[in-house]
């Protein structure tokens, strides 16, 4: 039987070599590991288990067995890199060959790089700091992401518009009716009331110049600078109009009445009607846009 001692000197140890004969700290260099051994034998190489010290194994490529005439060649490359300040550093690798239940381990010849200073001269001497204090950062805003809410933002509302816009603008539009209504009633109301009480003349034309603002705006015209007769007449000689106006107009201006009788109670309540027949004309062809849709 033969010795463990005698079969160590038997196998040939593993050829290794750098690709490079200096580096930086850092720096990748690669290693080349190639063991050549009968083909009966079984061998196994270092992998990233192994500590490569004093560099640093980044990544490792093996290569597949090479065999002839009864001689197998394994060969794997290391890239590695060192964060030591050593002048030289060496390395050296072995190649484990297993028999039965023994190991036997056959090491490389220590091959060497040197290391490159990228300071060769220190003109002035360091001082360390024992004792630092954290320094105040100003705080950054981060306009990137508010670009990016602000155009999600106007994309969401854009989408929305155009899927919903002509909606919400005829609802805006009757609402907007219905406001201008309700505050024309209280107002033109709060008028009326003052000349029924009091049967001033001054009363009455507030509640006419009411009437006709409100219907300007409304009609989107100019009805109140119209005259009476033009008013008539842009509502196609409207009856109710045409009296109601009349009877204002000589109450008013004729001076022929000192207090409220039935003839300018019915002129006002006529104006009343009127406007409100008019505002319900104007929510029908508003409402009937949004159906024609």
């Amino acid at each position: 039987m033969i010795s463990i001692g005698t079969q160590a000197q038997q196998l040939l140890p593993p050829d290794g070599g750098f690709s490079k004969d200096s580096v930086y700290i850092g720096e990748l260099v690669r290693y080349t590991l190639v063991h050549r051994h009968p083909a009966a034998q079984e061998v196994i190489l270092p992998d990233s288990s192994y500590n490569f010290a004093p560099f640093e194994l980044v990544r490792q490529e093996y290569y597949p067995t090479n065999t002839r005439a009864g001689i197998s060649t394994d060969s794997t490359v290391y890239t590695l890199r060192t964060f030591d300040t050593s002048p030289v550093q060496s390395l050296e690798l072995p190649a484990i060959v297993l028999q039965g239940k023994d190991t036997l381990q056959v090491v490389s010849p220590k091959r060497s790089v040197v290391l490159r200073q990228l300071v060769q001269d220190v003109s002035t001497s360091l001082q360390l700091r024992t004792q630092t204090t954290l320094a105040q950062v100003e705080e950054r805003f981060d306009w990137p992401i508010l670009l990016l809410w602000i155009v999600t933002i106007a994309a969401f509302i854009t989408l929305v518009w155009l899927v919903f816009g002509q909606t919400i603008k005829i609802k805006y539009q009757l609402y907007r009716l219905r406001k201008d209504h309700l505050y024309f009633n209280s107002r033109y109301n709060s008028h009326v009331d003052r000349f029924v009480k009091t049967g001033v003349p001054t009363s009455m034309e507030k509640a006419v110049a009411l009437w006709k603002n409100y219907l300007t705006k409304l009609e989107r015209s100019a009805i109140n600078s119209f005259t009476t007769k033009e008013i008539v007449e842009y509502y196609n000689d409207d009856e109710q109009v045409n009296v109601a106006l009349r009877l204002c107009d000589k109450a008013i201006y004729g001076n022929v009445t000192a207090e409220p009788d039935q003839e300018t109670n019915q002129a006002l309540s006529m104006l009343r009607r009127f406007a409100r027949s008019r505002y319900k004309t104007h929510r029908e062809i508003t409402g009937n846009a949004r159906n024609k849709q």
